[in-house]
This record gives structure tokens, sequence and C-alpha cells, in this order.
């Protein structure tokens, strides 16, 4: 019914609640009520219309006419509406600058635990990472910490959707070589990654399958536990190994694939 979803949008998007909306769709459409007419022409129990008139007065979208029993008329719905959201944009602007300086702020008083992050990673050496999400915030991180060389053999995903993190470390001065399943071609064809390949600033081959993809950062190796169902669900387990022993183990198969590869 076009009444209930009336309701259902100023509650979701008008911060009113059940009986306020319901409430105030009323009072658009009668104009003028008291709280007991109010009670009669809507679901509004009637031990709540005075609450809820009230609140609506409060919040702008109803202004009540003193007299011997209240009466109470809407606000034009486009004056209000108009209004709530130019106050939401001001109140959002608000609360991404105290976010930025929260995150500023943050920061500051982290940098000391940041700056121990090598020793604990003597500790920490292997990490588990689950879901495409956490993934994608593991790898970046992994492309801006790399001082020296990127290995990638990719079968679909890092290339093809962080391009811009490949080309961020490339153009540091980062070596970066990639190898990519032949089916992702398509995908990065108007990718940059290609003309930094034709430029010579990346190298880049292209291998029918492989049956490990894997990301080496330096010391740092990154790589997917095979898994169909939790691919399929995007949950995929990824493996995070920071030791140069198990780095010389995935470079030398990275290696045999880089000798299979052809040149595009």
């Amino acid at each position: 019914m076009v009444k209930d979803r009336m309701v259902e949008l100023l509650q979701e998007h008008f911060e009113l609640n059940l009986y306020e909306a319901r409430a105030y769709v009323a009072l658009v459409g009668f104009g003028v009520l008291t709280p007991a007419e109010l009670a009669s022409v809507s679901e509004v129990p009637a031990p709540r219309t005075y609450d809820v008139l009230r609140s609506l007065e409060k919040k702008g979208f109803a202004i009540s006419q003193p007299g011997k029993v209240n009466k109470y008329r809407p606000v034009h719905p486009e004056n209000i509406l108009d209004k709530f959201i130019e106050e939401w944009q001001e109140r959002i602007k608000e609360e991404l600058e105290l976010k930025k300086k929260a995150k500023e702020e943050l920061l500051e008083l982290m940098n000391p635990l940041i700056e121990t992050e090598i020793p604990k990673y003597g500790v920490e050496r292997v990490w588990v990472v689950r879901g495409i999400r956490n993934a994608t915030l593991k790898t970046r991180e992994m492309f801006e910490d790399v001082k020296e060389k990127i290995l990638l053999a990719d079968d679909g995903y890092i290339a093809a959707n962080l391009e811009k993190d490949i080309i961020a470390a490339a153009d540091r001065g980062v070596a970066v070589k990639i190898i990519v399943a032949e089916n992702l071609l398509p995908r990065i064809k108007t990718s940059k990654l290609i003309d930094y390949a034709k430029k010579g600033k990346i190298e880049l081959k292209v291998i029918d399958k492989f049956e490990l993809p894997m990301l080496i950062c330096d010391d740092e190796v990154f790589f997917a536990l095979e898994d169909m169902a939790a691919r399929y669900f995007n949950y995929e387990t990824q493996i995070w190994i920071r030791d140069f022993r198990v780095r010389n183990l995935f470079e030398g198969k990275f290696n045999e694939y880089w000798e299979k590869a052809k040149e595009l």
C-alpha cells in the first residue's frame, strides 16, 4: 500500500520511528488533527498520541496550535525533507572531520607500536587471512611495504583489481615480474600494466595455467589454500609467511613458471 511505503521511507531515511511516521502521514493526509483525532484515523495507540505529536514537533515535522485542545498540523513535506537532508549533510561533514582527526591522533599514538613491527614479525611469521576483503587489505599492505621486488603469479584477481598498487610500487623503483593466466588477458587488456610492460617498466608474461598462484614481496609470501567452495563464496583462506627460506622455495616455483611462460 502507498501509505505503508510512505511510512517505510520515513523510517528508513528520515529518522522517524514507526508511530511518528504513521502520525506524520496522517497529518499530511488530514491537515490538522488533535491527539484524539489522530488516534481515530491512524494506527497510533491513543495513549501514545500526545508523546508522538510532541516528538514530531520537536523534530520539525509538525507545528502545534495551542488552544483548549492542542491541534497539530504538518510542516510541508518538501520543506521539512529538504531541511532534514541539508542538516544531515552538515552532520555527515562534521562526523567526517571528527573521524579524520581521530585517525590522525590514533596514528600519532600508535607510531611507537608501528615502529616495533619488525621485532614482532620476528616472533609472528605466519598469518591466516580469510575472505576477499581481508586478503585485499593484506595484499595492499604488502605492495605498500615492498622495497625491492614483486613476483606475482596471478590467476585472475590481483592484476585486474590492484593495478594501481602495483603501478605505484613500480614507480618507486620496485622490480616487478608478473605471470598471468591466459584467460586473464581480456580483463587486463586495457590495464596500465600492459603499457608499463611495453615500456619495460615491469616484466609481464602469459602462461596457459599454473597450479599455485602466489605473491612474493621481498621476504613475504602470500598464497591461497585450494578450496573451490570457499572461493565460490568469497571466503578463501590465504596464508601469509615472512621467512626467507619459504620465500626461496616459492621463488624457485615462480622461476619455473617464468621459464615456461611466453612474452606478450
